[in-house]
């Protein structure tokens, strides 16, 4: 399985804080490859898919980074899962799954891929041809959604770190105000401790 690091045997089951993060990283790959996304409006379940695939794919940046932390967290080798999720973009299967059921939306899947490469081709190709006549156009910011950003923020608070920090290690790739909604909501619902006095931020269970 895609998650399994022992193939099956579950010798190696995660409990507390661990289940939770191997959690996050199961609900991206039944996002990416899922047949049903749990989305109200289809633009939604399209973001969520893609989203999906960026934190699943990307080598670098922001959705990399995350996609490291939360392996880390959970024991997961995160080259070993992005290898293994390019397989099956590439056209492997998901061994011992219901492709039909759980799984049903591989070839959906495949075609963002197609698209997110080509259009990564066309942007490569367009980034070689602006450079020839200007420096490069500033990199605009990802404009993720709130399950995304918590996605990121909340693995990135294991350690105690305060707001510049969290800036700094997102790369400034989401907006200063939902990174302060995503805190103020985790601190409401007692999954992140605030120490006022030295203004940082940690997850309750670290």
């Amino acid at each position: 399985m895609i998650l399994d690091p022992d193939f099956g045997l579950h010798v190696s089951r995660p409990d507390g804080p661990q289940s939770l993060y191997r959690a996050v990283v199961a609900r991206s790959v039944l996002d990416l490859f899922g047949k049903v996304i749990p989305a109200s409006e289809k633009d939604e379940a399209q973001l969520a898919r893609r989203e999906a695939l960026y934190f699943l794919t990307r080598e670098n940046g922001a959705w990399a980074e995350s996609r490291r932390r939360l392996c880390a967290a959970c024991e997961i080798d995160p080259d070993a899962l992005r290898a293994n999720i390019l397989r099956i973009l590439d056209g492997g299967e998901i061994v011992g799954a219901d492709t039909r059921n759980s799984f049903g939306g591989i070839e959906i899947a495949r075609q963002f891929w197609d698209e997110e490469q080509s259009a990564s081709e066309r942007a490569q190709v367009a980034r070689e041809q602006q450079a020839k006549r200007q420096p490069t156009a500033p990199r605009q910011r990802v404009k993720a959604s709130y399950s995304t950003i918590r996605s990121v923020v909340l693995p990135l608070l294991s350690q105690p770190r305060q707001f510049k920090d969290l800036i700094a290690a997102t790369e400034g790739e989401f907006g200063d105000s939902m990174i302060r909604k995503v805190l103020a909501n985790a601190v409401n619902k007692g999954e992140v401790v605030r120490n006022d006095k030295n203004h940082t931020y940690i997850l309750a269970a670290a």
